[in-house]
């Protein structure tokens, strides 16, 4: 198993530096400061960022955080190279959005489906 480390907008150069030095399977973008959960829109400055890490690294770069629509993972996944929707899915299951599950992640994979992300080749 690989050791995931996470990586905020606030974290400086030298942070993002060892991260990138230690890290194995992929990296976890954190996409906004603050704490996890669904909102209606993600920082503008977000894909400057994970463009940013990408220069320190070769691994692939996954955005969570605050990611709960299929729109937002479609833009997402425009610049890194996965989407990771956690917050939305518990929120569903825990509510009364339960028996829409199975509907959300349809539209999500039908969002990316054919989306060129940022993984580079």
């Amino acid at each position: 198993l690989d050791l995931i480390y996470l990586l905020a907008p606030t974290s400086p150069d030298e942070r993002i530096s060892l991260v990138a030095e230690r890290s194995r399977g992929f990296i976890y973008v954190v996409s906004l400061a603050g704490v996890t959960g669904a909102r209606q829109s993600l920082p503008a400055e977000l894909a400057r960022f994970v463009e940013d890490v990408r220069t320190k690294t070769t691994l692939p770069l996954c955005v969570g955080f605050g990611i709960s629509t299929p729109q937002q993972a479609r833009d997402v996944a425009a610049f890194a190279d996965g989407v990771i929707i956690g917050s939305r899915l518990i929120e569903m299951l825990n509510g009364d959005q339960a028996g829409r599950l199975e509907e959300f992640i349809r539209e999500t994979r039908k969002a990316l489906d054919g989306i060129s992300t940022g993984l580079r080749t």
